[in-house]
């Protein structure tokens, strides 16, 4: 389990998702962001909330000539070096649920919008929290605040404590793989949003429910937070990680809800969407399988925008139209309409679209045409 919950903060790191790992003291959560940033060459900045005081997020103000501009404090002006030098920075936020109340709220302004005071903050944002009851002066976090980050319960078994003693430390943690270059990663969010969304649509009730009591604060379904299990997953499978990662990561979004979704996903068994290109009788013929897998031709073209692609994507929904499924193929054929008229206007290669599909889709073309 250790191995896989290094791997869900890796994946949570290279795509910039606001992260907090909970477990108890001594289980490694300070080594392994250590030894993740080590490994990637970024800037490690650390911070324990339970010694700051409010001013220390906010900046130091200081008189000029133009008025009263707040300087940046040690901590931010060693970030903002380690940018100007082509580094990425990681702030590490320690002992999250020791931060006094009054911190808390700009605390949630860095944790959310990247800013100490009126300053940007260049940097991928992860913390570290021991259960209110194991932690010094604990006190649970407000829902505001837990529902900006994708929480990782944090283990370290005693047969992986034994491991690391007698074969060193280092043992104990996965090959990390490279980040994705950054087409790749496009295109696997795209597809990830859109399985998402179709989750999403087969049940509204997951959309949104705030728990009560401990639970909230934790991970809980909300608008903010599918977007945090999409990116999520485009980015794990981007990265080649397996479904149990991908579950982790998932779940420390939305909570219990993501399992649901993972189930889902598992039972859509979508084709390889290039397959589908080159042979459109491998659409699924279940509705939310070819609605997926409809998304997933789509996005490919949006990342291998060649003629054959183009015209084998044409093809493909012609295919489902003539079908009788052009509901199906409607959100596809809108999008790939989009895309086509993106590609005119950065001069890319564009062709005319074949006249079956122009046939097929006239009245979806004139409606679409008249909403964009």
């Amino acid at each position: 389990m250790f191995r896989e919950q290094v791997l869900a903060l890796y994946a949570s790191l290279i795509g910039d998702i606001p992260t907090l790992l909970w477990g108890p003291p001594g289980t490694g959560k300070t080594a392994t962001v250590t030894y993740i940033s080590q490994k990637l060459g970024w800037h490690l900045e650390v911070l324990i909330g339970a010694t700051r005081d409010r001013t220390d997020f906010g900046g130091f103000p200081r008189l000029t000539p133009e008025g009263v501009v707040l300087e940046p404090f040690p901590w931010l002006s060693r970030i903002l070096q380690a940018t100007r030098e082509g580094r990425t920075a990681l702030l590490f936020l320690d002992e999250l649920t020791s931060t006094p109340e009054d911190v808390r709220a700009p605390l949630l302004r860095v944790i959310n919008e990247r800013l100490a005071g009126d300053i940007p903050i260049p940097a991928r944002i992860v913390a570290a929290a021991n259960p209110e009851e194991q932690a010094v002066g604990g006190l649970p976090l407000e829902p505001p605040i837990a529902n900006r980050l994708l929480h990782l319960e944090w283990h370290l078994s005693p047969e992986e404590w034994v491991r690391g003693m007698t074969e060193g430390w280092g043992f104990l943690y996965p090959p990390l793989p490279n980040p994705p270059a950054p087409h790749v990663l496009n295109q696997h969010l795209e597809e990830a949003r859109s399985l998402v969304a179709l989750y999403i649509r087969r049940n509204p009730a997951h959309a949104y429910n705030l728990p009560k009591g401990h639970e909230a604060s934790r991970a809980w379904p909300s608008y903010r937070t599918w977007d945090m299990a999409a990116r999520f997953l485009g980015t794990a499978r981007a990265l080649g990680l397996p479904e149990e990662v991908q579950t982790l990561g998932v779940v420390g979004a939305v909570g219990k809800s993501g399992y649901a979704l993972m189930s889902f996903l598992r039972d859509l068994d979508l084709p390889d969407p290039r397959e589908v290109i080159r042979n459109p009788t491998l659409v699924p013929s279940r509705d939310d399988r070819a609605f997926a897998t409809l998304h997933s031709v789509v996005s490919t073209l949006a990342h291998e925008w060649t003629k054959e692609n183009f015209y084998g994507t044409c093809r493909v929904l012609n295919y489902i139209a003539e079908e009788g499924r052009a509901d199906i193929a409607a959100p596809a054929a809108g999008r790939l309409i989009r895309l086509y008229g993106e590609a005119r206007k950065a001069r890319k290669p564009t062709w005319e679209f074949p006249q079956e599909f122009i046939r097929a889709f006239q009245h979806l073309l004139e409606n679409m045409a008249k909403a964009m």
